[in-house]
């Protein structure tokens, strides 16, 4: 399970590369990972709606971003597991998300939502290095 886990989060970080493919000045990006588990009652959809006001959030305040959703569709398929990864194209960005969703609590009821609609076991703050891109 941990291989898995672990080569879906490469599989992410590789694919994300293309999101930030048009900033051709860093090649360096932070990340977080949260590697979690659809709470009983709830579904993707729900997952997918907590995400749509992480976006809300970040377009109200300016943030660039992206999130990706993976689940497996090999090996060990557990439909109620998955990981969510969101990249920023600087730890600056990052850190004023940061700061204004958790710190300053405009994240308070979107993150509140997150509680209710998963568990999560591991958390992971990463880089992602860009060595090559395709447009």
């Amino acid at each position: 399970m941990k291989f898995l886990k672990g080569a879906t989060a490469t599989f992410i970080l590789i694919f994300s590369l293309n999101s930030f493919s048009q900033n051709t000045g860093a090649t360096t990006f932070p990340a977080e990972i949260w590697y979690c588990h659809i709470n009983e009652g709830f579904s993707m959809q729900d997952v997918r709606d907590v995400s749509m006001g992480v976006k809300k959030f970040s377009e109200e305040n300016g943030m660039k971003g992206t999130q990706y959703l993976t689940t497996t569709f090999m090996g060990s398929m557990n439909p109620k597991a998955f990981e969510l990864m969101t990249a920023w194209p600087s730890f600056e960005v990052m850190g004023k998300g940061f700061d204004d969703f958790f710190t300053a609590g405009a994240g308070n009821e979107v993150f509140a939502r997150w509680a209710e609609v998963t568990s999560c076991d591991k958390r992971e703050l990463v880089t992602i290095e860009r060595t090559w891109s395709i447009d």
